[in-house]
């Protein structure tokens, strides 16, 4: 049996909806991909590569099978045979484990989605951030 290696970084995180999907899957890790920007789009977020190493999006490390990969990409809405019409596209990443796959959002950003912490689970605990002012 294969295994791949998957970042998860939205709904399939642990103590969200979509993680069930995973519960067959081997945790690995938990940290920060640098080199990302997350999106909310309402109901999930999601991520596109910027370049800038001063982006980053919070993530948890699973090894999946095949058959779970499979999953993911339907409930992801990646068409490997039409791209042009998948919501997320399956991209390589580098991980602390080896090769891995991200999903990345195949549409386009506009600057009022951008999450700025790159966490999904604080976008949705705490959706706006204050900054604290402190007393002279």
């Amino acid at each position: 049996m294969s295994l791949n290696i998957v970042a998860v970084y939205g709904n399939l995180r642990s103590g969200f909806d979509n993680h069930k999907l995973l519960a067959d899957s081997q945790p690995i890790g938990k940290g920060w991909l640098t080199g990302y920007r997350m999106g909310n789009f309402g109901d999930f977020p999601g991520v596109a590569f910027t370049h800038e190493y001063n982006q980053r999006v919070r993530v948890e490390w699973y090894k999946v099978t095949d058959a779970t990969l499979e999953a993911m990409d339907r409930l992801e809405e990646y068409y490997p045979d039409a791209l042009d019409s998948s919501l997320f596209v399956r991209k390589q990443v580098h991980s602390p484990y080896g090769k891995g796959w991200i999903y990345v959002y195949n549409q386009a950003f506009q600057p009022t989605n951008i999450i700025e912490y790159g966490d999904w689970e604080r976008a949705i605990i705490r959706p706006t951030v204050y900054r604290e002012i402190p007393v002279v």
